[in-house]
């Protein structure tokens, strides 16, 4: 009997412990799926989040852009010739009329490691004074304390329905309150009234001056007519002509009165110091040359002659010997007036290395790949000439301060900036008149041998 009641009572524990399991797992699985329904639902509230703060952003982003307009408007509509970014122009109308300008940004800011780029550099003269410069030069560039070439959009001043003009110099720009009935859109550069005839007619001026201030107003308004200087070159139209530009839609400016339904005026190219025009530069490099920022792949070796230039401005006195050193070296001699564009263009795209006397010459280097190498020859008239009169901060010993890297554009260093902008090797060689053929040779084997390294 006994037996018989354990064993029922087992058979009683099974039937009730069974239907308990079963419950016991489902109620784990529920719990199991709404944990993660719940780790999904978190997941979605933190994107959604992630989302608010994005959109949040744009907004106040947007919302100081909208008050940094309205107060630009307001600065504008304040005064009477409110002061602008440019000297040399004048905007007139009242308050009401000037209310109605806006300032356009074009581009975006450029910054760039500068002694990244800076390749070898060998002073070989003799001369005590060049020497002392050279090393005033570089102690500046190391006491300036901040490692970078800057430079900011350009600015153009939008102004509807307006007259324009240059008057003793100035551009006299007047917003009128009544439309135009006129269709024209007008764009006017700076260099049409601000700069000096021979700088305009000079290619490297042109290209890294000029023709990036064309290309920011084209970037705002294509279809404009731009009023353009006088004396117009060949290699105006046809350098613009590169990124689209119809030549037609450039026409020579005496600077009478011109009405038009919308003006674009350039005001500021953003540069600092005495530096370039970095971020419109850049803009034209992008436009002109579209693969500029991929890794050189050409393997041609350029040296661009100046024997083409005035006799005042050649530099070096035995430059057919330093040609012949260069040729030694595998090197093409190239004289830029004797080569049309398209062969310039296609020249720098295929150089793995560019080498001349400073001068206007290496401009193409806008065309040439990142990482191209480029070599400077500087002389004791050429560094000299740097020196003189206001042309340079660093001659006077000054030492930098934050930013004022960019304040050198103007000394011999000048190609070193430009080349650290497209991310290009510079390296410098300085010499007397008569460039030293053996040291000039080392040099030039030690920059070889750095190109086919990297």
């Amino acid at each position: 009997m006994k037996d018989l009641e354990a064993a029922l009572a087992r058979v009683l524990r099974r039937g009730a412990i069974g239907p308990a399991a079963e419950a016991s797992g489902a109620a784990e699985q529920a719990v199991t799926a709404f944990r993660r329904q719940l780790a999904a639902l978190r997941e979605q509230l933190q994107s959604l989040n992630a989302h608010l703060e994005r959109a949040q952003r744009r907004a106040e982003r947007l919302l100081a852009k909208e008050r940094e307009q309205a107060h630009e408007r307001a600065s504008l509509a304040a005064i009477p010739r409110a002061r602008l970014l440019s000297r040399s122009m004048t905007l007139e109308g009242s308050p009401s009329e000037r209310l109605r300008v806006r300032r356009v940004r074009v581009g975006d800011p450029v910054e760039r490691p500068y002694s990244r780029w800076v390749g070898i550099t060998h002073c070989a003269t003799a001369s005590a004074d060049v020497r002392e410069l050279w090393e005033r030069l570089l102690t500046f560039e190391a006491g300036c304390g901040d490692d970078v070439l800057r430079g900011f959009p350009a600015t153009i001043l939008d102004v509807p329905g307006a007259t324009v003009s240059i008057v003793d110099g100035s551009l006299r720009m007047t917003p009128r309150l009544q439309p135009q009935q006129r269709a024209d859109v007008v764009g006017v550069p700076r260099c049409t009234y601000d700069l000096a005839a021979r700088k305009v007619g000079n290619f490297g001026h042109w290209m890294l001056d000029c023709a990036p201030q064309v290309v920011a107003l084209w970037k705002v308004a294509p279809e404009a007519t731009f009023l353009m200087p006088q004396d117009a070159k060949w290699f105006h139209a046809a350098t613009l002509a590169r990124i689209g530009l119809d030549p037609r839609q450039m026409v020579p400016w005496d600077g009478s009165q011109v009405e038009c339904r919308r003006l674009l005026a350039f005001e500021s190219d953003g540069r600092t110091g005495g530096g370039r025009p970095l971020s419109p530069l850049m803009e034209l490099r992008r436009l002109l040359a579209p693969t500029g920022a991929s890794p050189a792949g050409g393997n041609r070796r350029i040296y661009v002659s100046r024997r083409d230039a005035p006799k005042k401005r050649k530099w070096i006195v035995n430059e057919p010997a330093v040609e012949q050193l260069f040729r030694s070296r595998g090197f093409e001699v190239i004289v830029m007036r004797d080569c049309p564009l398209d062969e310039q263009v296609g020249l720098f795209k295929e150089a793995r290395v560019v080498a001349g006397i400073n001068g206007g010459g290496l401009t193409d280097i806008v065309f040439s790949a990142s990482g191209t190498h480029v070599i400077v020859l500087l002389s004791d008239t050429l560094i000299r000439w740097y020196a003189g009169g206001g042309r340079s901060v660093w001659s006077g010993g000054e030492r930098g301060g934050r930013g004022q890297l960019a304040a050198l554009g103007d000394s011999p260093r000048f190609w070193t900036h430009v080349a650290a902008t497209f991310e290009q090797p510079c390296h410098s060689f300085v010499g007397e008149d008569e460039m030293p053929l053996g040291e000039l040779g080392r040099f030039l084997d030690d920059v070889l041998a750095e190109v086919e390294r990297t």
